[in-house]
């Protein structure tokens, strides 16, 4: 398991250059060369262990956060990267907006009017004259006890 990317490294005979960026095709358009050829990260892993990591794979597995590493520390121009970065940050945008949309719209489950914050549970049991919310809180505030 992934913790986190701590450094990186370029193999400069074998990573695309700069003035190597772009190929023509056949039809004469010019696109971005696709290849993480000569790029390795180094990962450290949820063991307190670290090794190096081909970008190939890393960036199949991990997207995001290889992505936001590369923002980071100011990579993120370089051939390997600017293919596919932009792609992936956009696409943890809209899954974060659609994970808030369906949040914020669940007002509801079974029938039962479901609180976002303490103060909403509390304002709930008041209006209903019951304490079903309160005595939930109670009870989860005594197992993270338990668990602390």
């Amino acid at each position: 398991m992934l913790d986190e990317i701590i450094d990186v490294r370029k193999n400069p005979n074998v990573a695309v250059s700069d003035d190597q960026r772009w190929v023509t095709g056949a039809n004469g358009n010019k696109h971005a060369r696709r290849t993480t050829k000569g790029w390795e990260l180094c990962v450290l892993w949820k063991d307190k262990s670290t090794s190096w990591v081909p970008l190939k794979d890393l960036k199949e597995g991990n997207p995001v956060q290889v992505a936001e590493f590369a923002v980071a520390n100011g990579i993120a121009n370089e051939p390997a990267f600017a293919w596919w970065i932009n792609e992936a940050l956009r696409k943890r945008d809209r899954i974060i907006s659609a994970v808030k949309t369906r949040y914020l719209k669940r007002t509801h489950k079974f029938g039962i009017q479901m609180p976002k914050t303490v103060q909403e549970a509390l304002d709930i049991d008041r209006e209903t004259g019951t304490d079903f919310w309160r005595k939930a809180i109670e009870k989860e505030m005594k197992n993270v006890e338990l668990y602390a």
